[in-house]
């Protein structure tokens, strides 16, 4: 299981597919609760990239997935979950990357395109104009939902959503609890800073995500997309398969 301490010492996993050393390489980023199989390895997004010659990078988010899991909100503030990908780059030494985000992984993968000079194109998935208006709600309903001893109890109607799906894989619900208690990268964040190819997709049923031109709208060089399903079944529809491949052919 490869993984490398970042820059604070926690260890993250990652899937380095290198057989395509010459092909572009694309990091994707999973979203909240969930981790690099579920959002990319189980809708074939992950050997679609694959197959059409790409370097596919994948990690798991701190405390997600396979990578070590803190109990400590202190471990995900001051812009952790950004410094964890950049130290990815600096692990594997890359240096011209697509970064493809997912809902959470989403508002990295926009501040990578603001801030990181590697970062050459960006896909976001599953974030628009509905991502924007949450923004700025209190975080702490959503995350006492991972405290409750009986789901059941939770009432925050995107606390159970995410209770369930966390509940469904076994997560670490102390740790998705820290990391929720603070604040991470925004997808409003640094928009009007991007300079890079953005492309944003979310499913027409998506009410997690809303409107992707929301966001696409206030990039330089941005674009939206909607394709069918909603926030969890969005990523394995074909039309989004096909214009993440083509938009990144072309950027």
């Amino acid at each position: 299981m490869p993984t490398f301490a970042s820059f604070d010492g926690t260890e993250i996993f990652y899937d380095d597919q290198d057989e395509q050393e010459d092909g572009p390489a694309v990091v994707l980023l999973h979203g909240f609760a969930a981790d690099t199989n579920i959002n990319y390895v189980r809708p074939g997004i992950f050997d679609a990239l694959l197959d059409a010659g790409f370097r596919v990078v994948a990690m798991d988010t701190r405390g997600h997935g396979l990578s070590a899991k803190p109990h400590d909100a202190a471990a995900y503030a001051d812009d952790a979950l950004t410094r964890d990908v950049q130290a990815l780059f600096d692990h594997l030494g890359l240096d011209h990357v697509a970064v493809v985000g997912y809902s959470m992984g989403a508002g990295t993968a926009l501040r990578l395109g603001a801030i990181e000079p590697r970062v050459r194109t960006v896909v976001a998935v599953g974030v628009g104009s509905a991502s924007i208006e949450r923004g700025t709600d209190d975080p702490t309903p959503m995350g006492d939902a991972f405290l409750a001893d009986d789901p059941e109890t939770v009432t925050d109607p995107l606390g159970r959503q995410f209770r369930r799906l966390a509940d469904s894989i076994r997560a670490d619900r102390l740790a998705l609890h820290a990391c929720m208690s603070t604040s991470h990268a925004r997808v409003e964040d640094h928009l009007d800073e991007i300079a890079v190819p953005v492309l944003v997709i979310a499913g027409t049923g998506d009410e997690l995500a809303g409107d992707p031109g929301a966001i696409a709208d206030h990039v330089a060089n941005g674009r939206a997309l909607t394709v069918p399903g909603d926030h969890f079944t969005a990523n394995a529809q074909p039309a989004l398969q096909r214009a993440l491949l083509d938009f990144l052919a072309e950027s």
